[in-house]
């Protein structure tokens, strides 16, 4: 079963921001591979971050979401830079 992937429209706004055409539709298109076995292509975070996931997009960016088991879906939280994240 797949799951849905749900961005808010404040992380949409910093992709556009952040990332021109090409690059959005390669962001997406990776966001597309996590609908079927999201934890196969991602990396739990450890405390205090727990329950979240990354994935690493472009060796630069870093896509972090939830998994939500209940609704099959997937809640994209944040979208950052590598150096963002020291």
């Amino acid at each position: 079963m797949s799951y849905k992937i749900i961005i808010s429209n404040k992380i949409e706004k910093l992709i556009d921001k952040r990332c021109d055409g090409h690059l959005k539709r390669r962001l997406f298109k990776k966001l597309l591979k996590l609908e079927n076995t999201p934890r196969s292509y991602a990396k739990p975070l450890r405390s205090p971050l727990d329950g979240i996931w990354e994935i690493y997009f472009e060796k630069r960016w870093r896509i972090l979401f939830e998994i939500d088991e209940e609704t099959k879906s997937i809640i994209v939280v944040g979208f950052k830079h590598k150096d963002e994240m020291k």
